[in-house]
């Protein structure tokens, strides 16, 4: 339903979701195939709901850490271990929060409404307190590999059409990330609006000489060479699509990027694979 409301166009989001109720609501991953077929590097507000940005601080005083996070259930949201490395406390008060259902980096949850040059209005983000951080057992600080960290939140999301889980597996899924056309999303130093891509991924033969890595490349994580060169948040989610009965269903999880390297004239994005974290990840987000 749109209205007009003191010059502003409003989208108003009549039914509210709420608790476990809420979930039957929704498919994870959702997609519109129609924002899939497109050059742009900006998303439409509903588009991607699983990625939020990572805080610190309190008490309304929060710094952007240009971290991305991704929805994974209604208590817990991942990202990478490196993203977190800063908070020192890692139960409890961990003065980490998740800004969820942001569209506009640089709007703030004070913003009853959040709009755009052509004057379309969303909601304003909405904040979750990180309690707890748990950093993948195996994450290697001399490698970089298993990048991965999972933050509970302090309450259970309340879902809308802008806070949504992203899939964790899809139901038929190729056997290599070798030479697949991907696609991403998080935040970037380039726009303060939450951005997508398309990444083809490459060998680790081909990964090792963009990146410089002769010798060794993590085991756990791949390489995208993305068709522009913008550079994303540590955090961003690079995703495939679950197909079902020849039409494109959800999108599910692959990995998360860890890093972004230039070499000559292209950037490569680096990822920590989560598939072969997938136990770990079910295990600790009950």
């Amino acid at each position: 339903m749109e209205v007009l409301v003191s010059g502003k166009l409003v989208l108003l989001l009549i039914v509210a979701w709420l608790g476990a109720s809420a979930v039957a609501e929704f498919q994870c991953g959702r997609l519109e195939e129609r924002y899939l077929y497109t050059i742009l590097e900006r998303t439409e507000p509903s588009e991607n709901p699983w990625i939020g940005i990572l805080l610190a601080g309190r008490d309304k005083r929060y710094d952007n850490t240009a971290c991305s996070v991704v929805i994974i259930n209604e208590l817990h949201v991942l990202t990478t271990a490196t993203c977190v490395k800063r908070f020192k406390n890692r139960s409890g008060d961990t003065d980490a929060v998740a800004m969820l259902g942001v569209w506009d980096e640089s709007s703030s949850p004070d913003d009853e409404l959040v709009c755009n040059e052509r004057d379309f209005c969303v909601p304003g983000p909405v904040l979750y307190n990180v309690i707890d951080i748990k950093v993948h057992p195996q994450s290697d600080r001399d490698t970089g590999d298993n990048d991965l960290a999972i933050l509970r939140l302090e309450k259970p999301i309340k879902w809308t059409k802008w806070i949504q889980p992203i899939c964790l597996q899809g139901s038929s899924e190729p056997e290599t990330l070798t030479n697949r056309n991907l696609h991403y999303s998080g935040f970037n130093h380039f726009s303060t609006y939450k951005g997508k891509g398309l990444a083809m991924t490459v060998s680790t033969p081909k990964c090792k000489r963009l990146t410089s890595s002769s010798v060794f490349f993590p085991e756990n994580q791949l390489c995208g060479y993305p068709v522009k060169r913008t550079k994303f948040y540590p955090g961003s989610a690079l995703m495939d699509i679950d197909v079902q009965g020849d039409k494109p269903h959800s999108f599910y999880l692959v990995a998360l990027l860890v890093r972004n390297v230039d070499a000559g004239g292209a950037t490569t994005q680096v990822y920590q694979n989560v598939r072969n974290a997938r136990s770990w990840i079910a295990d600790n987000s009950k």
